[in-house]
């Protein structure tokens, strides 16, 4: 009944994703046009369709956000989507056609960029989550190592990181000195060095030497 409740959830995930992927490519193409159609807009040749073109203009690259400005004006909420669509629709009603094309334009450029950042970081988290260690190398009270599920390893309890492998727990150095790759939790592309008594995160990667470490959180 679980794995089957699984297999139903990463279909309708997936299904969702592919849904989601669907409608950016649309709005993406919309956006397209419209931005040819304002360019086209500025050709003396087509001086007689200006008006009609402004409005294809915010109909196909800001109806989204007309509609939800709309909606919102009628339940006086007023949110960002209603302030966008009270300045485009007062700016079109001034004969400031060209500026309100421009208000929608901006705005759904904004909403891309946006998107995009949050995909990134989305991207960014599941990488993290990804290079979790599986297993650790605890060293029991006679010494021997003994490897491990990392959940199951508590508090306080010394584990060996040998070169190559990735730190499993939240940990303190207590003996050893080494070089990190911490890229994917920090950014910084220089290997970190690190010494005895110093903090370091899980999912850390031992660049060098093997050091020993107390853990000082659980997975």
């Amino acid at each position: 009944m679980s794995n089957h409740t699984c297999n139903h959830c990463h279909h309708c995930n997936t299904k969702e994703s592919e849904t989601r992927e669907k409608l950016n490519k649309k709005d993406i193409i919309l956006y397209i046009v419209s931005i040819i159609i304002f360019v086209l807009t500025f050709i003396p040749i087509l001086e007689n369709y200006k008006i009609l073109g402004y409005l294809l203009v915010i109909i196909l690259s800001g109806y989204e956000l007309i509609i939800e400005g709309i909606k919102n004006i009628f339940k006086l909420n007023f949110e960002e989507d209603t302030l966008m669509t009270i300045a485009v629709i007062a700016a079109f009603c001034l004969g400031e056609f060209p500026e309100s094309c421009m208000v929608v334009l901006l705005f759904r450029l904004g909403e891309f960029l946006e998107e995009k950042a949050v995909e990134k970081s989305n991207k960014s988290i599941k990488n993290i989550v990804e290079i979790k260690a599986k297993t650790a190398n605890i060293i029991d009270e006679k010494e021997n190592i003994k490897v491990v599920n990392v959940e199951e390893v508590k508090i306080g309890e010394k584990i060996i990181i040998k070169p190559g492998e990735i730190v499993p727990l939240d940990c303190k150095i207590l003996k050893g000195t080494a070089n990190l790759d911490m890229s994917s939790l920090t950014g910084e592309s220089m290997p970190v060095a690190v010494k005895e008594n110093e903090e370091i995160l899980s999912g850390s990667i031992n660049l060098n030497r093997k050091f020993n470490m107390r853990s000082t959180k659980r997975l």
